[in-house]
């Protein structure tokens, strides 16, 4: 003799919705956060970026600035030429320091 035992189970479909609605959206507001946080990176990413561009640039200027220093020896002409060359990079330096000052402070949040 066989017995054979089939236990069906139906889900209550008004359960399941009631979970599905506490559900979903915690992952759309997980996915929302998740889509804020990028953005907040992708701009960090850019600012860090545009730093490290002034930063090189100005490094290179140094570089350049050394080898006509150099090349200048003791002409006075030559001398002068690198001192107005240096006051006008000194100007412009200035001016992007308020700019990248500017876009740091924009981007950090005020302490608390």
């Amino acid at each position: 003799m066989h017995i054979h035992i089939h236990h069906h189970y139906h889900y209550d479909d008004d359960l399941l919705q009631q979970i599905r609605d506490l559900i979903m959206p915690t992952l759309d507001d997980l996915k929302a956060k998740a889509d804020t946080i990028i953005a907040k990176i992708t701009s960090d990413t850019d600012l860090d970026n545009a730093v490290a561009t002034v930063v090189n640039n100005q490094n290179a200027t140094i570089a350049d600035l050394k080898s006509q220093l150099a090349a200048a020896g003791t002409d006075p002409v030559k001398l002068q030429a690198l001192s107005d060359t240096m006051d006008n990079i000194l100007k412009l330096d200035t001016s992007n320091a308020a700019v990248v000052s500017g876009a740091v402070t924009a981007g950090t949040p005020a302490a608390s």
